[in-house]
């Protein structure tokens, strides 16, 4: 075995000889080289091309008549494409020269139709509604596709008659600047990050050949930005929860879908796609992983405070629709929450918050109610940190519980205008300890006492 790899080695010095499976793997690259040919001396043509990446290639070399040079035709990568089905290539190659047929000639056609295919492809084609890209999102079941193609026919409207690979980094990065000046920075970023999305998806389904936006960076953040962002939402402070409270009682669904923000802690969209039938249980109310934005299924327990918003909302059901929270124009899920929250920062004369803010006071409260941030993270919705999300899956249901009766003692407290002081607080330790829960017991009997 030893002496056939050396008459290998001795064989393979020249670049032409039968070329079979065990000369090409014994072949080495001459020093110096970038790539080098190993020709056949069985089938004129037949080839191996050898480069320094270390990636071998069946070729066939062959002369076109009126044109200067040798061309070459790719057969197949070795080892997978083996020296049977080279030769078996070469040979149907050397028949089309013969005949004057160019052997390339149908892969330059392959290559000019899917051109014109992309010179006809429009941006509007791909991201109109049922279109390809919204059809892909869907399929796949991303849960914020409706915002992601937003942002695009928002963005790239001036460019929807461009064909798909004509659309440049200047003319996407001039459609963000113009949103960025109008003090929008958060669509900004969206149309940003979508259209970055968009274009990798484009190339994976081959309709442009690079994402334009590949290796983008934004510019490093000014001390005033970084402290701009880190002031970004707030919690909103006992006072205003009271009137916030009061005024959404005004409001109606929305006022009550708002009220269930407060008190579970879900995102915006999540309360408006619960149903009576589906979601709403004996003990806690559901809201799907298919639906949230983590993909994590999320539950609230059904205290005094949130059994009395469900009980205010059946007073609003359709009979066309099975909405816990139905649109009060048309029944259906409820959107249009800019609107809405402007009506009831007014009616609450409060100073401007967003939906979010609420899920932010949420934790806050629990957090005064000595819940420690794991514990928090849970009740809302959010993923375990580290390895606890991929070893750990007890819901802690329990403990949650605990917390949200906890802070929804403490906002009834504030709702009810009675002193925030006598609200029963967790220690800040871990409430499931035997001791503490004996004085937790204690001073439960104690308050009980004193309000009786």
């Amino acid at each position: 075995m030893e002496n056939s790899e050396k008459g290998l080695r001795a064989e393979v010095t020249t670049n032409y000889l039968r070329l079979t499976d065990a000369a090409i793997r014994a072949a080495t690259l001459p020093p110096g080289k970038s790539q080098y040919y190993l020709h056949d001396t069985e089938q004129p043509g037949l080839a191996i091309r050898m480069r320094a990446t270390g990636g071998r290639t069946w070729v066939f070399l062959f002369t076109k008549p009126g044109t200067r040079g040798t061309q070459r035709k790719t057969l197949g990568a070795w080892p997978k494409f083996n020296e049977k089905a080279a030769r078996k290539a070469a040979t149907v190659a050397a028949g089309e020269v013969v005949i004057g047929v160019d052997p390339n000639e149908a892969k330059r056609e392959a290559k000019r139709q899917q051109l014109a295919e992309r010179q006809c492809t429009t941006l509007a084609t791909l991201i109109i509604e049922d279109g390809p890209y919204e059809t892909s999102l869907t399929g796949r079941q991303v849960v914020n596709w409706k915002p992601a193609m937003s942002a695009l026919r928002r963005g790239l409207k001036d460019h929807f008659d461009l064909a798909i690979g004509e659309l440049t980094r200047r003319q996407i990065m001039a459609a963000v600047d113009r949103i960025a000046k109008t003090g929008k920075r958060g669509a900004a970023k969206d149309v940003r990050k979508h259209t970055h999305t968009f274009l990798e998806w484009c190339v994976g389904e081959g309709y442009v050949e690079h994402n334009v936006l590949a290796g983008y960076r934004a510019p490093k953040e000014t001390r005033a930005q970084r402290v701009g962002r880190r002031t970004k939402g707030r919690a909103l402070i006992d006072e205003e929860i009271i009137k916030v409270w009061h005024a959404s009682g005004k409001l109606g669904a929305f006022g009550l879908l708002t009220r269930m923000c407060l008190l579970g802690g879900p995102r915006r969209s999540e309360p408006t796609m619960i149903e009576w039938q589906k979601h709403i249980m004996d003990d806690r109310i559901t809201f799907d992983a298919a639906w949230t934005k983590m993909g994590l299924h999320h539950d609230v327990p059904r205290t005094h405070l949130v059994d009395e918003v469900l009980t205010a909302a059946k007073h609003f059901q359709r009979a066309t629709s099975d909405y816990v929270f139905p649109s009060p124009k048309t029944g259906g899920q409820m959107s249009g929450f800019t609107k809405m929250v402007n009506r009831l920062i007014k009616e609450a004369a409060v100073p401007k918050f967003t939906m979010h803010d609420l899920r932010r006071s949420l934790r806050t409260i629990m957090s005064r109610c000595g819940y420690d941030n794991e514990i928090q993270r849970l009740c809302v919705g959010q993923k375990p940190r580290g390895i606890d999300q991929v070893y750990n899956h007890d819901e802690q249901w329990i403990i949650r519980k605990m917390a949200f009766d906890a802070a929804h003692d403490y906002i009834a407290q504030l709702v009810g205008a009675e002193r925030v002081g006598k609200v029963v607080r967790l220690q800040r330790t871990n409430p499931l300890d035997p001791i503490k829960a004996e004085l937790l017991g204690r001073l439960r009997e104690h308050y009980a006492a004193g309000a009786a």
